[in-house]
């Protein structure tokens, strides 16, 4: 039996504006502001509905996590220390797709390589700053 990964994240846009978005992950008290790919106007009418988007970030050195659980901080802004579990790994592009309470790609750290990590790994790390929102059909 194989398992479809997903890499998008399905989230409530609370704002859009500035070339950022305010997505409310459902279920939680997460508010997460990322940086717009797409023209913020785009999204406006949407504001208070679900939208499906791609994020992406830049991970600083990535660290194997030996306990704990999923989680963004902080929990209203902008994404800074993160811990998730691998979900894939693109060894071409040297990215690594988290569960991080929303699927996240994240370009690995220079120095490190995503062959580094495998799927179900606990991983934790800092965000640099720029975390993107890619919206999707």
């Amino acid at each position: 039996m194989s398992t479809t990964v997903s890499d998008v994240t399905t989230g409530v846009l609370m704002a859009a504006a500035d070339g950022h978005v305010v997505l409310r992950v459902p279920g939680t008290n997460y508010m997460i502001r990322l940086a717009c790919v797409a023209d913020e106007r785009d999204l406006a009418p949407h504001v208070g509905r679900r939208v499906r988007g791609i994020v992406h970030a830049k991970a600083l050195k990535m660290n194997h996590a030996a306990g704990g659980g999923v989680f963004i901080e902080p929990v209203d802004g902008h994404p800074r220390i993160v811990q998730g579990r691998v979900i894939a790994t693109d060894i071409q592009r040297n990215r690594v797709l988290a569960d991080v309470v929303v699927p996240m790609w994240l370009e690995v750290a220079p120095g490190q390589a995503a062959s580094d990590f495998s799927t179900g790994q606990l991983l934790n790390f800092y965000v640099q700053s720029g975390a993107t929102f890619t919206p999707v059909a």
